[in-house]
């Protein structure tokens, strides 16, 4: 029989890796009362893992958000509307009810990689959610670079990428671009959001491990090669950035917390229930450039 992964003692936390390839539980920390030393351990261990998840929070609006302040200074959100009452903290709502199995499922993508500056993670509090579904996966960057060949390696290293916003807007469902209404809401998304470039080949900016920089959803051409080359390196790239050896998956129940490091993952939410649910949500900003 396969025994449970062995646990890691740092400070006096209990961390549980998730998989192989990322992610971690731990066990036996408050996050509405943190010492110095427990959140140094725990900074480590998102630095290490990528993806962490806490279990049995008692967080309220305020307390979440200094939790999330502890990593910096905190992002308003272009694409969730509900504000709380406390700043940088927002309502996340499930799709849910009638919108299971329907085609407004953003999938896998990263947060804001169409900005200059995407975001550094973010965290995720479950206030109530469906018993089962919904559960949110994760693929590693640093994986999906240390396993392509040397020689792509060496063809993707001086290559840059192109991100577009609109990209995910007309083929995600949110938007029929057979409306009117949906081609003005695209381009005032457009005036807001220019394309942006980022090198395909990135290097963490705390970790120092090299990483392949892109996402499913806003990476959309390759610069400098003609649109079918474009197509055909990116379209293998993205299908080989989410193996399942890179990957892990979290599920969620009531008083969870979840954060992950936005700059080396990227993450899909499964749209798998009819249950609507409801979690607090904050965004880290960093002033990291892509390199």
């Amino acid at each position: 029989m396969a025994q449970p992964q062995a646990a890691e003692t740092t400070s006096q936390l209990d961390i549980r890796p998730l998989t192989g390839a990322l992610g971690c539980e731990i066990f036996g920390v408050d996050l509405a009362n943190l010492d110095d030393a427990t959140w140094a351990a725990i900074y480590q261990a998102f630095l290490d893992h990528a993806v962490v998840v806490f279990r049995d929070q008692e967080l309220d609006e305020k307390s979440f958000q200094q939790f999330g302040l502890r990593f910096g200074k905190l992002e308003e959100e272009p694409f969730v509307p509900n504000k709380t009452g406390t700043p940088g903290v927002y309502y996340f709502k499930g799709a849910g009810g009638t919108k299971k199995l329907s085609s407004q499922n953003l999938g896998w993508h990263m947060d804001h990689s169409y900005q200059k500056n995407p975001s550094l993670g973010a965290a995720l509090y479950a206030l109530d959610v469906p018993p089962a579904g919904g559960d949110t996966l994760f693929s590693s960057h640093y994986l999906s670079y240390e396993y392509l060949s040397e020689q792509m390696k060496e063809f993707l290293a001086d290559k840059i990428a192109i991100h577009d916003v609109l990209h995910y807007g007309m083929e995600s469902g949110h938007f029929s671009i057979a409306k009117v209404e949906s081609l003005e809401a695209l381009a005032k998304t457009r005036a807001k959001f220019p394309q942006v470039e980022h090198p395909l080949i990135c290097t963490h900016p705390e970790t120092g491990r090299k990483m392949l920089y892109l996402n499913k959803a806003w990476t959309t051409a390759i610069k400098g090669l003609h649109a079918k080359e474009s197509k055909a390196i990116l379209d293998m790239l993205k299908e080989h950035s989410l193996q399942d050896r890179f990957q892990c998956r979290v599920r969620w129940y009531n008083k969870s917390v979840l954060i992950w490091d936005n700059r080396c993952v990227q993450h899909s939410p499964n749209v798998d229930y009819e249950a609507p649910r409801k979690m607090l949500r904050v965004a880290m900003h960093s002033d990291w450039i892509p390199s």
